[in-house]
C-alpha cells in the first residue's frame, strides 16, 4: 500500500519512494487504480477516499466537454494556481502596507534612500562652499599696519576724550 501525506500547500508526498508527486501523477495513480493511503500531514485525517473522488472527477472531466471547465475550476486551485496565489496574497500585502504607509505619514524605503542622498549632495556642496569661503578669506586678508601710526578707533577715542562734553 502506497502512504501519501498531502501538505496545506496542497502538495502530495510519496513516504516510500521520498518524493513529491505532481498532480499528473497522482491522478495517473487514481486511474491505475493504485491501492494507498492519502493522509493530512497537519492533522493525520485519511482523506484517500476525498482524494480519488477528486482524480476521478478530473478522468471524468477530460472526456466530457461540458464539465471540463467545472472540473478544472476545482482542481486547478490547490494544485495549480498555488504560486500564483502566493504571489497574489504577497502583491496584496504589500499594496496594503503602501497604503497604511502613505495614511501614517511614514516615508517609503525609496524615499527614504532618496533622502540619504539629498542630505549626502549637500554635504558636498557645504564643504566645498566652506574651502571656497576659507580660500576667499585668505586671499583678502588686510595689510598690517605699521606699528607708528595709530590706529582709527584709537585716534577716534582720543579726539573724543581732549574734546568738551556738550552742555544740557
Amino acid at each position: 500500500m502506497l502512504k501519501i501525506k498531502k501538505y496545506a500547500n496542497g502538495r502530495f508526498f510519496n513516504t516510500e519512494e521520498k518524493k513529491y508527486i505532481k498532480p499528473e501523477e497522482m491522478a495517473e495513480l487514481v486511474k491505475k487504480g493504485t491501492e494507498m493511503k492519502v493522509t493530512l500531514t497537519k492533522t493525520g485525517k485519511d482523506i484517500t477516499e476525498k482524494v480519488k473522488a477528486q482524480f476521478s472527477e478530473e478522468k471524468a472531466a477530460k472526456t466530457s466537454k461540458k464539465t471540463k471547465a467545472k472540473a478544472k475550476k476545482k482542481t486547478e486551485l490547490p494544485f495549480i494556481k498555488t504560486d500564483k496565489l502566493v504571489k497574489w496574497i504577497g502583491d496584496t500585502i504589500d499594496q496594503k502596507i503602501e497604503k497604511l504607509m502613505d495614511v501614517i505619514k511614514l516615508p517609503s524605503r525609496d524615499q527614504v534612500t532618496q533622502l540619504d542622498q539629498s542630505i549626502k549632495e549637500l554635504n558636498k556642496k557645504i564643504d566645498e562652499l566652506k574651502k571656497a569661503q576659507e580660500k576667499a578669506a585668505k586671499e583678502t586678508k588686510p595689510a598690517p599696519k605699521k606699528s607708528g601710526t595709530p590706529s582709527t578707533a584709537a585716534a577716534a577715542a582720543e579726539a573724543a576724550a581732549k574734546s568738551p562734553a556738550p552742555k544740557a
